[in-house]
């Protein structure tokens, strides 16, 4: 009955699906009781169906007992408990009680916090699937505390995500996980929060007994006993007491919360308040021109969080997740193209993706613009986006930022770098061959018998093919070179940590997994770069571009300061020009691990065989871009 009513509801049938719903939600309780979680299941159901037919307010009662009996059986902090009290938080969005809804939403994204520590010890491709099915509770709450002007909170609340999405990807050894962050209760909604919980259980429990005792005296050959009927009636006039007192209870606590509100006296949770001291303390340490934009994803719309050293403020556009997913995925084909006109397509996602806030950065005078990114959003190049006149990578430095990885943006670098050098020159399997390899390195280490028009940018040394082993990899990464260069094929695909690896010469596939595993350190590493990597976008529901970002969390984790990779599979020839000039503008003229890149990638766009994004827009920089 359950599975034929979600049919149903799917074919727009909604009577149907109640009816279908209701009947099992009879046979539940009368099978498994009234505070089964399967019971909870069929009122979950029902009040999804009766918000779509009735609205919220019809909705509201089941989805209180469901959250009632889940919360009595399970327990609060359960994982159901967390995604009925998520439901009751949208019922109570819909009615315009969005401070009830973000004290509901916390509750829900603690637990699930909760459960992130927990899941430190399961596999990894259960922990991904888990943080999968829960990020929305996170997207939701943020997008409610930015609506309300709560941008501090907000900001936690999308570093716990990120904490959360890095941490089940890169996932530690038993034992180390140091813990989740919980967002605080103000004070206001904390106690309207517990008096809520106090009335709506009473509601749930009246409204279960009189649906029993009504579903009894409506069965073929039953009839209720005097007691029975004597306490339906009784019941009749509780409930209408308990629906009176919880209509009294909105009005008070809407009130409250619009006196507070429109007095700006909404208080801030003090782990929120810290957090946002910091990270402005951290802008201020690199730069009165740095700032930070964050870019979250909701079923509808893209949500924008700018960060400066003096303000915090919250743009938004309406756009469905599956459109903007569309879009990037059109965008990527096109640039992978170099026969393509990705002019169009490029405007087209300026429009959605940083029109909303180019004002705002001109008016802070950014001149870097740290990127945090979400879902598919991770797999789009900023750098080729066009605002009618010039590409993005001509107006702004564009890095992307880790939360959990952000202390490494205070570490000192070194002014000069000796450089280590692996590479794969000759196919391997089904890998094509990087002829060009050997002379990228020749144009960028200082090696005996190099050509006087390649002499090298810096000192250092090379291992190529059958010398790149995992063994050499791992005496380099210890060696003390500021630039540690890979020139092999790096495969970033969605999942797991076993999904991604590096190519080595010996034809052996180092997994992320293994990385962590064998401890690679780049502690003396100022700059770890993957010269030939690649990641896919075909559309499929896992790919959300945690891959990415995943390694470059584990690899500044394990000491390394920055890590410089790409989108795409790229030119030989091209990649050797802009990691050559890169490398060069960073050693000599003593710019920016960042700076020293857009300056390389410009001086590629303006030659004509490599005007075209294809060749200089897959270059993303995580972490410290010194």
């Amino acid at each position: 009955m359950n599975n034929l009513s979600q049919v149903q509801f799917a074919r727009g049938q909604q009577a149907l699906a109640l009816s279908l719903q209701e009947r099992a939600l009879a046979i539940r309780e009368k099978t498994l009781g009234p505070l089964h979680p399967d019971t909870a299941s069929s009122l979950n159901n029902i009040a999804t169906i009766q918000r779509a037919i009735s609205g919220a307010e019809q909705a509201l009662p089941y989805q209180q007992r469901a959250l009632a009996a889940y919360e009595t059986t399970l327990g609060p902090e359960h994982p159901n408990t967390a995604v009925a009290r998520t439901g009751l938080a949208q019922l109570h969005l819909s009615l315009g009680d969005r401070p009830l809804a973000i004290a509901l939403l916390k509750q829900a994204v603690n637990a699930q916090q909760r459960m992130r520590e927990q899941a430190s010890r399961i596999d990894a491709e259960a922990l991904r699937s888990y943080t999968d099915s829960v990020s929305s509770f996170y997207q939701q709450l943020a997008s409610a505390l930015t609506d309300e002007g709560r941008l501090p909170e907000a900001q936690l609340v999308l570093d716990m995500l990120k904490e959360d999405e890095q941490f089940q990807f890169v996932r530690r050894s038993a034992g180390t996980d140091p813990g989740r962050t919980r967002i605080g209760y103000t004070p206001t909604e904390q106690a309207w929060a517990e008096r809520y919980r106090h009335i709506s259980s009473r509601l749930a429990a009246l409204g279960a007994e009189q649906q029993a005792l009504d579903r009894l005296g409506r069965s073929p050959g039953t009839t209720l006993t005097p007691e029975q009927r004597q306490r339906r009636q009784a019941l009749s006039a509780d409930l209408a007491v308990a629906r009176t007192a919880f209509e009294s209870f909105l009005k008070d606590m809407r009130t409250d919360f619009a006196a507070k509100g429109a007095a700006r006296t909404v208080e801030l949770a003090e782990a929120s308040t810290q957090a946002l001291q910091a990270l402005r303390a951290l802008l201020q340490g690199l730069g009165s021109n740095t700032v930070l934009l964050q870019l979250y994803l909701t079923d509808d719309r893209v949500h924008f969080l700018l960060t400066t050293p003096g303000v915090q403020l919250a743009r938004s556009v309406p756009v469905s997740a599956a459109e903007l997913s569309r879009q990037i995925g059109q965008f990527r084909r096109l640039l992978r193209d170099p026969r393509s006109d990705p002019l169009p397509a490029a405007q087209a996602l300026y429009r959605l993706l940083i029109a909303p806030v180019a004002q705002d950065l001109e008016q802070a005078g950014a001149r870097t613009v740290m990127l945090s990114l979400d879902g598919a959003l991770r797999y789009l190049p900023f750098a080729a986006l066009h605002d009618g006149q010039r590409y993005l990578v001509q107006r702004w430095n564009m890095p992307l930022y880790t939360s959990v990885a952000r202390e490494r943006l205070r570490d000192a670098v070194a002014p000069s770098w000796r450089a280590a050098g692996l590479g794969v020159t000759r196919q391997i399997g089904s890998f094509d061959a990087l002829p060009g390899v050997k002379a990228e390195m020749t144009r960028i280490i200082q090696q005996p018998g190099n050509a006087a028009d390649m002499p090298g940018v810096m000192p250092g040394e090379v291992h190529l093919d059958e010398q790149f082993t995992a063994r050499r990899l791992v005496e380099v990464s210890r060696g003390g070179f500021g630039l540690m260069h890979l020139a092999s094929h790096f495969r970033f695909s969605p999942g797991t940590e076993a999904n991604s690896f590096l190519l080595l010469g010996d034809g052996q596939q180092l997994t992320l997994g293994e990385m962590r595993q064998k401890n690679l350190r780049f502690d003396q590493t100022d700059l770890l770069t993957l010269s030939a990597c690649e990641t896919g976008l075909g559309g499929g529901r896992d790919e959300r571009g945690q891959e990415i970002e995943g390694f470059g969390v584990l690899a500044q984790q394990q000491g390394a300061k920055a890590v410089l990779a790409t989108l795409w599979a790229v030119a030989d020839q091209s990649t050797a020009l802009l990691m050559a000039d890169t490398y060069r503008l960073r050693q000599t003229q003593g710019l920016t691990k960042i700076e020293a890149l857009r300056q390389a990638q410009l001086t590629l766009q303006r030659q004509t065989p490599y005007a075209h994004p294809f060749y200089w827009a897959p270059f993303i920089l995580m972490g410290n871009w010194k």
